[in-house]
């Protein structure tokens, strides 16, 4: 970030200058990014794999205007993952699509820069990129990218697809239920109804693991064959697995107790790391602290009956397909009984060659010019508002059998397997070179 008064003076210097970086950045790790939060002294630049992208579309800000958003989803080395809210004409200018198509195969690696840690109800921490945010996408001349890709497994997991909701989304009306009142859901009659409910999570349940051994090519429960493993989904051949979630979460609202489902993206979403990292630390049956610090919290959760698993259950148990509102926590006694990171600070401004690793597919922003016209009324005002975007709940499936999240579309009836989760020289150096003339 370069400051500027009324007496600063930027000169355009038409000599070539020897040694000038083509990229330039100063890298905070994302376990560490919680000491800029709320600060606008400086912009943070971030280096993660992008993990789940979403479509850009019109939303309303807290202030009531309408902006273009799109919101990626990030993780680094250690399993910290952050959402990364791009508003504005960066919210097109990320080439969604690309970054969707190079990642079922091969892994997408960027460096954001230009972006600012927000708080999303003054707790939850995410990324926002507005007009000084732009992004390196698996450059393979940048060091920190190379030396990012060489920590990672030789076989990359898909990225995904995710579906934003729109405002007319939001606005949809979900029947609200307490827990009493579902305890009486029918779990074939009410297959796939949605209910809105509020509840405190109290406990875990007992006997269960938080997480189980998922199939790679469908999500399903894998099965132990003498020396290997079997996908439970008949017909399946995949003999690969990773770890995800299933969180049997008990909850109460003081009129019932339930249990209530947290798949892999519900879970991630509230832990802030994936099940193959906790994995690492702790045993499936024994519960990681950073799940049963969720003890005592509040939440509103728009749900369904899980059928299979509630058939033969004396109650219904449910699975968290959003978290709509998150509150404070609540005393429960009034309810019913590593892998290493990247370095702190870095920059970028030199190239090394890293023979021993494939070369990246680079991604680059896109030419927005005529699509910005058609959003030409929700673009001028306002882009770098200090908005309040809310980027939790993205990562639920759509409302609509037609907006159904990429990857999903084949597992329609994964709930009903009960142990399967929520089935040239560019602007950007221009704008670095101005800035390190007026450091000068």
């Amino acid at each position: 970030m370069v400051k500027l008064n009324k007496r600063t003076v930027v000169v355009e210097d038409k000599d070539e200058v020897s040694g000038f970086p083509k990229y330039t950045f100063s890298l905070i790790p994302l376990d560490k990014l919680e000491q800029y939060k709320n600060k606008t002294d400086r912009f943070i630049d971030v280096i993660a794999k992008i993990k789940a992208v979403t479509n850009a579309t019109k939303v309303t800000t807290a202030s009531g205007d309408q902006q273009m958003r799109r919101v990626i989803l990030l993780e680094d080395l250690k399993g910290n993952t952050i959402e990364l809210s791009l508003s504005g004409k960066r919210a097109l200018e990320f080439d969604g699509e690309q970054v969707i198509h190079v990642g079922q195969h091969h892994h997408v690696i960027a460096i954001f820069v230009g972006t600012l840690v927000k708080l999303y109800k003054g707790h939850y921490p995410f990324l926002s990129g507005t007009s000084a945010c732009r992004w390196y996408i698996n450059e393979n001349d940048i060091a920190e990218i190379k030396i990012f890709q060489k920590s990672l497994p030789s076989d990359p997991i898909p990225v995904q697809k995710t579906y934003l909701q729109t405002d007319a989304d939001a606005a949809q009306k979900f029947e609200d239920r307490t827990l009493q009142e579902l305890k009486h859901v029918d779990p074939f009659l009410d297959m796939g109804q949605r209910y809105q409910c509020t509840a405190t999570i109290i406990g875990i349940t007992e006997n269960q693991t938080w997480c189980y051994r998922a199939c790679k090519i469908c999500n399903s429960r894998m099965i132990q064959k003498e020396n290997n493993y079997e996908c439970a989904k008949e017909g399946c051949p995949s003999s690969q697995f990773e770890w995800k979630y299933k969180i049997p979460f008990i909850a109460s609202d003081h009129t019932y107790k339930l249990e209530f489902m947290f798949f892999e993206k519900k879970g991630m979403e509230l832990i802030g790391k994936s099940a193959s990292t906790l994995i690492k630390q702790y045993k499936p049956k024994e519960i990681p602290l950073e799940i049963s610090a969720w003890i005592g919290y509040k939440f509103t959760f728009i749900v369904r009956v899980l059928s299979k698993k509630s058939v033969n259950a004396a109650d219904p148990s449910f699975e968290v397909l959003m978290i709509k509102e998150r509150f404070g926590k609540e005393p429960i006694t009034s309810f019913t009984s590593s892998n290493e990171g990247v370095p702190a600070e870095s920059s970028s401004s030199f190239i090394t060659e890293f023979k021993d690793l494939p070369l990246l597919i680079p991604i680059t922003s896109k030419d927005t010019k005529e699509r910005l016209t058609d959003y030409s009324q929700v673009e001028t005002a306002g882009e770098t508002q200090d908005m309040e975007i809310e980027p939790f709940g993205i990562w639920e499936e759509a409302q609509s059998s037609n907006k159904r999240s990429f990857g999903e579309l084949d597992n329609h009836n994964q709930e009903i397997n009960d142990n399967n989760e929520d089935p040239s020289e560019d602007n950007t150096t221009k704008r670095m070179r101005s800035q390190e003339k007026s450091k000068n």
